[in-house]
């Protein structure tokens, strides 16, 4: 019933993109507007707001998915966990795209999930245990094109928003794991 409990978060979290999505096709897109425009005051807010904005249908079921199942995984590890380490991807790969992606207006949850894709990596990467190691060869399966989408960039896709998403992830995982480590008494 606690492992349930803390998918709730995953489950409120694309319930809201999909909310937002909904409503965005309501107002013919024009919420899109409020997207990530880089090195401008006024994309400053889409940091927050562009994992919650979608271009279409297909663009959203593509986020919809890995987001269920890799944010499950996070979530499973403690009860604001999915919080923290969505909203720390979110943020620091934002910020990056603000600062340093090309400058049009960047939408769509993809570097929160490529966030999360590194963030389970890099867990099973420096904790090392039996759980993290088969939960990031469950992701490896499910989701190894991701590796090369990191450097085939495509027309109309944020590589940025991959990439920084990506980088942010690897950044939390390795924090988090320092952060927890048990120090050593001499």
């Amino acid at each position: 019933m606690a492992a349930l409990s803390r998918v709730r978060d995953v489950l409120i979290f694309v319930g809201l993109m999909w909310a937002v999505f909904f409503l965005n096709w309501a107002v013919s897109g024009s919420l899109n507007n409020y997207g990530l425009l880089p090195r401008s005051i006024h994309g400053l807010p889409g940091i927050i707001a562009s994992p919650f904005l979608h271009a279409d249908y297909a663009h959203i079921i593509s986020n919809t998915i890995p987001l269920l199942i890799m944010g499950s995984f996070v979530a499973l590890e403690g009860r604001w966990r999915f919080w923290i380490i969505t909203g720390a991807i979110a943020l620091i790969g934002g910020g990056l795209v603000w600062l340093a992606g090309r400058y049009y207006v960047h939408i769509g949850a993809s570097g929160v999930v490529y966030g999360l894709f590194a963030y389970v990596l890099g867990r099973a990467w420096w904790q090392r245990n039996f759980a993290s190691i088969l939960l990031a060869i469950v992701v490896l399966v499910l989701y190894s094109g991701y590796i090369s989408s990191l450097f085939i960039p495509r027309a109309g896709i944020s590589f940025e928003g991959h990439i920084f998403g990506f980088l942010s992830g690897g950044l939390v995982a390795y924090v988090s794991w320092k952060r927890e480590k048990p120090r050593r008494v001499a």
